[in-house]
């Protein structure tokens, strides 16, 4: 077993005290620059690392921020943590991130293991829309929720106009002429992806069109599956409105195994907005979210409550946006193109 290098590794490399070294690294007290230079040299040849736990516990400062979320090969999660993370670090604080792999029971394990460090507060993205029951009872420590929740009575929240992105996204297919949608869910247990959906389904029913309502789940190879099991039997509709990124990649994943061209056999607007979805011979029309926005709002929150603040719940509702690209076709008078029926 290799062995750890400690800080008094470092002291006797150096030639100084156990509390220069500590100082150092902690800035609590002032060190000569060249000395201070000279122990950081040594401590990277040495391989050296603070051992944050440890000096958290010395200086009675917890400056660890915890984010739970529940899918970390979900860009949409990791583009949120990004943001908090330049964002703490911007303000002295270490994020420790946990993943609940979408399942509530691993998501109270990991909140356990979060909580354990004593963390100055919490950012959590629910599995479900639902609170965590731990978090429910735990009042000494604040708490942040964004995305997928529908209780807005036990922290401060951040979330987005679920039912107005919907609406956004459906107004763009019927100004096209679009009146025959299907809507690609992940979930619709969970509130707004079902605000989401009923967002579509208002609209589309406004200019007399139709709506059908397809699950595909959070794996977008079995999404993808579940479509084109669903094409089999169903007329093919004019128009796929996914209602997350992890949809709109198993929608068109199909779309390309079954070599459909967009938008001429088929139209979409996708849900969030990578570079992927530019890097196509079509780009993706999308809903996007303003991520950077979601993550300083919730930084902010949570920033206030570490300060001490008690005033009343915050619940904060961002606008999502139109992204226009070429996956949709119109059917607007004049074209000779008729949608599908």
């Amino acid at each position: 077993m290799s062995h750890r290098v400690s800080i008094k590794d470092v002291a006797k490399e150096a030639g100084v005290s156990t509390a220069t070294v500590s100082n150092v690294f902690s800035g609590k007290k002032p060190v000569n620059d060249d000395l201070a230079a000279k122990v950081k040299s040594v401590a990277a040849r040495l391989g050296y690392q603070v051992n944050k736990a440890a000096s958290l516990l010395r200086s009675g400062r917890n400056s660890v921020v915890s984010v739970l979320v529940p899918d970390l090969s979900d860009p949409f999660f990791t583009s949120i943590i990004t943001e908090i993370e330049h964002l703490a670090t911007d303000d002295g604080y270490e994020i420790i991130v946990g993943n609940s792999n979408d399942n509530v029971v691993t998501e109270a394990g990991r909140l356990d293991a979060l909580m354990a460090w004593q963390p100055a507060g919490v950012i959590v993205i629910p599995c479900t829309d639902k609170v965590p029951d731990r978090l429910k009872t735990e009042h000494d420590t604040p708490c942040v929720f964004l995305d997928r929740i529908s209780e807005f009575d036990v922290a401060d929240t951040v979330t987005i106009d679920n039912v107005g992105a919907g609406m956004i996204a459906a107004k763009h297919l019927t100004d096209k002429g679009h009146t025959c949608v299907l809507v690609a869910a992940s979930d619709l247990e969970i509130a707004p992806i079902r605000e989401r959906a009923e967002g579509v389904e208002a609209q589309i029913q406004r200019v007399g069109g139709t709506v059908d309502f397809l699950e595909l789940g959070s794996d977008p190879q079995i999404g993808a599956a579940t479509l084109a099991a669903w094409m089999d039997v169903h007329p093919l509709p004019s128009a796929i409105v996914a209602t997350n990124d992890m949809t709109t990649l198993a929608a068109l994943s199909c779309i390309a195994d079954r070599k459909f061209e967009l938008p001429d056999k088929i139209s979409v607007v996708g849900f969030d907005d990578y570079a992927w979805m530019q890097a196509r011979r079509t780009g993706i029309t999308v809903i996007k979210q303003p991520v950077e926005d979601i993550a300083t709002s919730a930084w902010e929150l949570l920033r206030k409550r570490i300060g001490g603040d008690t005033s009343p719940i915050v619940n904060r509702v961002h606008e999502c946006g139109l992204v226009a690209r070429d996956s949709v076709k119109s059917f607007i008078t004049g074209q000779t193109d008729a949608p599908p029926k």
